[in-house]
């Protein structure tokens, strides 16, 4: 058993490539050995490049929703003032059409039945003497 032991520890000391070394899959090996740290590298930095392009799309998203929040506050300002001036010219033109209305209409106003009231207490007044 010792002899197992010993012989894994040397085979662990050296890579793979070394191991292959001067023999004719030398070269493959390391091919696929620069290939797959390549590959590592690679990844790695796409990675770190998709990382920080992420906090960049976040940061324009923020600035985007503040610039719409802030938006929808100005524009919903401008509403609410123009409704408030629409009702007030709205309230104008509706009280003038029932000024013509009433002007055309014989309709009798509050002046015209105090002037009928005098009228017929007077005539109630000369009938009762």
């Amino acid at each position: 058993m010792a002899a197992k032991k010993e012989t894994a520890k040397i085979t662990s000391k050296f890579s793979l490539v070394d191991r292959f070394e001067g023999t004719i899959v030398e070269k493959p090996i390391v091919l696929a050995n620069k290939t797959v740290l390549a590959g590592l590298g690679l990844a790695t930095r796409l990675q770190n490049d998709f990382e920080a392009k992420f906090d960049e799309f976040a940061q324009d998203g923020a600035k985007v929703r503040s610039e719409a929040v802030k938006s929808a506050s100005e524009l919903r300002t401008d509403i609410e003032s123009r409704i408030g001036t629409a009702r007030k010219n709205l309230g104008k033109r509706v009280e003038t059409a029932v000024e013509v209305v009433l002007d055309y209409a014989p309709i009798a106003t509050t002046d015209d039945v105090a002037k009928l009231n005098k009228k017929l207490d007077k005539v109630l007044v000369s009938i009762a003497k």
